[in-house]
Order: structure tokens, then C-alpha cells, then sequence
């Protein structure tokens, strides 16, 4: 059901997916920033330890995550602290995880990260959540613990880690 590639993506399609979750509310981004964001996608891409998973609907993507492998030392560049004592390198840092309206609380996002982390050789897990986002809730249920926050707009987003086994 999810598919899981190593490689650059169709950038179109994944900005395509972005700009329709993330002009929602909490968010509320424009065309810009989702070009933006197809631009990090495709440095990303061709990071070592590059990894993403998407799920179709009727032929088009309607869901993803992406994320990068992190080595020692890396921490966020926008944290507003250093990186705490138990968070572990190597790290996988989740970027994205995206699914389109229709397609949510059917267990995508969940199926999603799950796919994505699936046999990941790194320690633990890191992503940042918008502290107005119910994906963050989510994020809490599903073991993501509070490591640290994020400075600068968007104000209120929080770093989350989970340990890989």
C-alpha cells in the first residue's frame, strides 16, 4: 500500500500534495512557500540517507513523508536550545509528513512515518510539530516525546523524538 523509494522524487507531485495540506489552517502557506518547499525536497533528495514513502489514491499521491539521516552533532538549526543529553546520533530527521483531506483518519499518516522508519539503521527519530497542529497530538499518542522547540515564525512548534529499534 505505501510505496518507499531512496531516490528523487517527482517534485512536482509532492508540491502538489504540500501546498493543498499546508495552505490549511494552522499553517495557512502560499504558492512561495510551497515552492520552497519542492526546492528543500530536491536538495534533500540527494542527501545520503534520503528516504521517502508516499500512498496513492486512484493513481495520485495523496499522502508522504520524508526524511534525512542526520550525523553526531547535527541538531536543528532553528532550535532554541542545544539538543538534549538522551537524544542519540545517528538521527533520522523527519522533514514532511503530509496527507491530503480526503484521505485522513483512515491510519495514512500513521502507515505513512511507520513505512518511512521502518528499518532505519540510526538511533532515534526527530521531527518538528506546530504546538496548533492536531498531527502533533497525534504525534504524542503514537510515543514522539518533547525534546525541544523551535525559534522564530511560525511561533509555537516543538521538536519530538522517538527512539528507533
Amino acid at each position: 500500500m505505501y510505496e518507499r523509494a531512496a531516490g528523487v522524487p517527482d517534485v512536482a507531485e509532492f508540491r502538489e500534495v504540500y501546498h493543498r495540506v499546508y495552505r490549511e489552517p494552522p499553517y495557512h502557506e502560499d504558492a512561495a512557500a510551497a515552492a520552497g518547499f519542492a526546492r528543500q525536497l530536491a536538495e534533500h533528495a540527494a542527501l545520503p540517507g534520503f528516504c521517502v514513502t508516499g500512498v496513492r489514491d486512484c493513481g495520485a499521491l495523496g499522502g508522504f513523508a520524508y526524511g534525512v539521516r542526520r550525523d553526531d552533532g547535527w541538531w536543528h538549526p532553528r532550535a532554541a536550545t542545544p539538543a538534549p543529553a538522551d537524544v542519540c546520533w545517528p538521527l533520522f530527521y523527519v522533514y514532511e509528513l503530509a496527507v491530503v483531506p480526503e484521505l485522513r483518519g483512515q491510519g495514512h499518516g500513521r502507515g505513512l512515518l511507520d513505512e518511512l522508519l521502518a528499518d532505519r539503521t540510526e538511533r532515534c527519530a526527530v521531527l518538528a510539530a506546530s504546538t496548533k497542529a492536531p498531527a502533533r497530538e497525534l504525534y504524542r499518542r503514537w510515543g514522539w516525546v518533547k525534546v525541544g522547540e523551535l525559534t522564530g515564525p511560525p511561533d509555537g512548534v516543538d521538536l519530538l523524538a522517538r527512539p528507533l529499534s
